[in-house]
């Protein structure tokens, strides 16, 4: 697997060749995750909301055909986001023949930018994605136990004395853990822009 590339636009482009099964497997592995946690936030079953990460894929792989970017037609995060909405409203139509509210020949983000208005679950969803990102990228420099000691006292919620019995760590080395994850993932998140799809 080629290493972590934390230029969304480069990804992108690769995808115009359609035989690139590595950057598609990439494209599943940086997306995939992201879109099968959204769906399932806005209530499809988790058999519906694979059917749905795979219809997304499959709009993206339509729409790479005659991809050219342009910064000024919005964000790939909210054509995402769009992508997710339509397939859903698609299986929850009764008219399961009627043609696809979102083309994906037209690879236009405006249009999705322009109707996310604030949706708070797409948001959180886009947050914990950075942050998953993130970790993942950073994973190699620490031990597991270090991550594992981040993950459940800081994101888990798990207190440090917990944290410490759990893992047969002293509670200094849990706050420890905590303070350099937290240090290098602030730092990882800061190589991206506020609004960079990763």
């Amino acid at each position: 697997m080629r290493p972590v590339d934390t230029t969304r636009l480069s990804l992108l482009l690769r995808l115009k060749d359609r035989s690139d099964a590595l950057s598609w497997e990439e494209f599943h592995e940086r997306y995939g995750e992201l879109l099968y946690r959204y769906s399932r936030s806005r209530g499809a079953k988790d058999a519906d909301a694979e059917d749905i990460v795979q219809e997304v894929e499959m709009y993206v792989f339509k729409a790479m055909e005659g991809f050219e970017y342009d910064a000024r037609k919005g964000r790939f995060r909210s054509y995402l986001r769009m992508a997710v909405v339509h397939a859903m409203g698609r299986r929850a139509s009764k008219e399961a023949r009627q043609v696809p509210a979102l083309d994906p020949r037209n690879f236009d983000f405006l249009a999705a930018d322009k109707e996310r208005t604030a949706d708070a679950r797409w948001e959180l969803e886009w947050r914990h994605h950075r942050l998953r990102w993130a970790l993942r990228t950073i994973s190699h420099e620490f031990e597991d136990k270090t991550l594992q000691a981040f993950q459940l006292h800081a994101l888990g919620g798990v207190s440090a004395e917990d944290t410490a019995e759990r893992l047969g760590m002293g509670k200094s080395s849990v706050y420890q853990a905590k303070s350099r994850v937290l240090k290098r993932v602030r730092a990882q998140l800061e190589t991206l822009s506020q609004d960079a799809d990763v």
